[in-house]
């Protein structure tokens, strides 16, 4: 009873610390805005409600929701409240997408502390995404870990972006190859999991762009929609626009083969 009240007081004080930016210099307001934030999208469940107390309070926000499902163990939560909690954690990352909100969220702290700057963001597939940094100490970060894997893996699928995985990172970088005609072909991976394609023919080159991502090993290319002044632009120039779609490759020790049967190989010159 003792360790409830204790995590009870805990998450009152905390909330209350999260709705006051001016007791702190080390949150800016846009990052209290967001945390605090209540979506006008989030629909009230009346009917499917917890059975511990504990949760039956309002989770409207990212910062409130966070903090409950950072005690579910403490709390000794029932399956049946644990699932409640998960899909809570769903419906608050849906009603921020409705919103208009394109949010990821991601653990800092440690042993090297908190950055300043606990905002900020970053750009997949053509879209401007929000990462949202929650502190922790050397010894609490396992608390977030079922949050951020909910509300990530939600907001991921509403994106419609494939999340990244433990090899995605090896895939970045720049490659270069020839093809069967000898042409020199080459291949960036950005980031941001937009690519580029070319090949040169010295007066000319055949060019593409578009999505990338990756399952294990595997690397796929997209090649993006063209719209009408690009048609007007290739028209008046020497390239060519090649099409990929879903192009497949494997990739190897800093190399990518083609498993689409043209046999294209390329070789990493960039991390």
């Amino acid at each position: 009873m003792r360790k409830t009240v204790f995590i009870l007081n805990l998450i009152f004080s905390t909330l209350i610390f999260a709705q006051n930016p001016e007791s702190s210099t080390l949150y800016e307001k846009e990052y209290y805005d967001l945390i605090n934030y209540i979506p006008k999208n989030l629909e009230f469940d009346s009917i499917n409600k917890p059975e511990s107390q504990l949760l039956q309070s309002e989770l409207n926000t990212i910062s409130s929701i966070q903090i409950y499902s950072g005690f579910r163990k403490d709390f000794k939560l029932t399956e049946s409240d644990n699932q409640w909690l998960d899909n809570k954690i769903e419906q608050i990352a849906t009603a921020l997408f409705i919103d208009g909100k394109r949010i990821l969220v991601s653990a800092v702290g440690g042993y090297s502390g908190c950055p300043d700057k606990m905002i900020d963001t970053l750009r997949l597939n053509y879209i401007d995404i929000i990462n949202l940094k929650l502190c922790h100490t050397c010894t609490d970060g396992f608390r977030d870990e079922k949050f951020i894997e909910i509300f990530n893996d939600k907001m991921y699928s509403l994106m419609k972006i494939e999340p990244p995985n433990r090899k995605t990172k090896l895939f970045y970088g720049e490659y270069k190859g020839r093809n069967k005609d000898q042409f020199e072909i080459k291949l960036i991976l950005k980031e941001d999991r937009t690519f580029k394609f070319w090949v040169n023919k010295g007066h000319g080159s055949d060019f593409t762009e578009g999505l990338w991502k990756n399952i294990d090993d595997t690397l796929i290319l997209k090649s993006r929609n063209l719209n009408k002044e690009d048609d007007i632009s290739f028209a008046l120039s020497s390239a060519k626009w090649i099409e990929f779609d879903d192009l497949k490759f494997r990739l190897r020790k800093g190399k990518l083969t083609e498993l689409n049967g043209k046999n294209r190989k390329f070789k990493k010159t960039v991390e």
